[in-house]
């Protein structure tokens, strides 16, 4: 039977502690996607990763959930999702931010039913989540980076918390920060000054990960790039600033701060301009990204320096978030970067 729309199953939610930024994003996307192109059904996933029924996916979607019952889930996945999944779907966009859903997982599952999905596949989700993995291929491909000092759990376990201190104060200066390597949204990042914050820095990041980043400081504006496309054609927005009033770009400052601005596109030197899309790809290439993907960057035009400090492979999607924006200052509105994104994901190869 002839079949005039995709359907598109709409993934948000799931485990990580950026369940809420999730929604943010899946509303944006629901809402901007052509209907007249596209069936789109919205899948809810838990915070204990359990996938809700259709209905009710719907339902928290469009914030209805004092509407949807409450229910002993006996199934992770329910029967009627699963059939779905294979028999129905064209395409899944998966928006989940952080672990399960970032880090190539739920990626991993698509791929064993064999379902096409829009953004990085398996291995350059999990690069790029794993920011100790990132850092370390970063290096291999020499993309100018902060220096930086990886501390796993039980390493730390074996050593004195005064002694490490010491050694990264050395090694790196003061300040320097702490983040979890898995965890996306600013979250778990502390910002080391001294002995006591140290010591509370690593119980907020090890609250997220066994596998911590300890990272200098660079004094530096914070930019942004947006990254779209797959093999040799592929697109890097102009660059964006983000201004915040807090110490660093946290969550609270992300998501929270109204008085967080976003200057697209930002007031730099055009050689500047150029640099930062040169190491976007460069660091795009690097992981194996494909589809999506937004660079952050540190600038110091004074000291002629360009810092990359990570790539995220599924970047905050709502309206107002940088990855859209910037797309948008190129030319490309929000509705046909999510067609772009959809005819990405129907051409890769399986």
């Amino acid at each position: 039977m002839f079949k005039s729309k995709l359907n598109i199953a709409l993934f948000f939610g799931g485990r990580s502690a950026e369940h809420e930024v999730s929604l943010l994003s899946a509303r944006s996307i629901y809402q901007a996607f052509n209907q007249e192109k596209y069936n789109i059904f919205p899948v809810a996933i838990n915070k204990k990763g359990f996938f809700s029924p259709l209905e009710e996916s719907k339902k928290i979607l469009l914030g209805d959930e004092k509407k949807v019952p409450e229910v002993k889930r006996d199934n992770i996945l329910p029967q009627e999702v699963l059939q779905f999944l294979e028999k129905e779907v064209d395409l899944v966009f998966p928006v989940l931010h952080g672990p399960y859903g970032e880090d190539g997982k739920i990626q991993g599952f698509l791929d064993t039913l064999n379902v096409k999905y829009i953004g990085c596949d398996l291995t350059s989700s999990a690069v790029g989540m794993d920011k100790a993995v990132m850092k370390q291929i970063f290096s291999f491909y020499n993309i100018p980076q902060s220096n930086f000092e990886i501390l796993k759990k039980d390493e730390f376990n074996n050593l004195k918390t005064a002694d490490l201190f010491a050694v990264f104060a050395e090694s790196l200066g003061l300040p320097f920060f702490i983040k979890p390597a898995n965890m996306g949204s600013s979250i778990g990042i502390s910002r080391v000054e001294n002995l006591a914050t140290f010591k509370n820095a690593l119980k907020e990041a090890f609250r997220y990960d066994r596998k911590l980043i300890i990272e200098s400081s660079v004094q530096g504006r914070e930019l942004e790039s947006a990254v779209l496309g797959a093999g040799n054609k592929i697109k890097v927005s102009t660059a964006g600033e983000i201004i915040s009033t807090h110490d660093f770009y946290d969550y609270q400052a992300k998501y929270e701060d109204q008085s967080t601005e976003l200057i697209i596109p930002a007031d730099i030197s055009s050689a500047s301009q150029q640099k930062i899309k040169e190491l976007s790809l460069k660091a795009f290439k690097a992981v194996g990204a494909e589809g999506i993907s937004r660079l952050d960057f540190f600038v110091n035009e004074k000291q002629d320096q360009i810092l990359v400090n990570e790539i995220n492979t599924m970047p905050g999607f709502t309206k107002f978030s940088m990855y859209p924006l910037l797309f948008k200052e190129s030319g490309i509105t929000y509705t046909e970067l999510l067609d772009e994104l959809v005819e990405l994901a129907l051409k890769r190869k399986s």
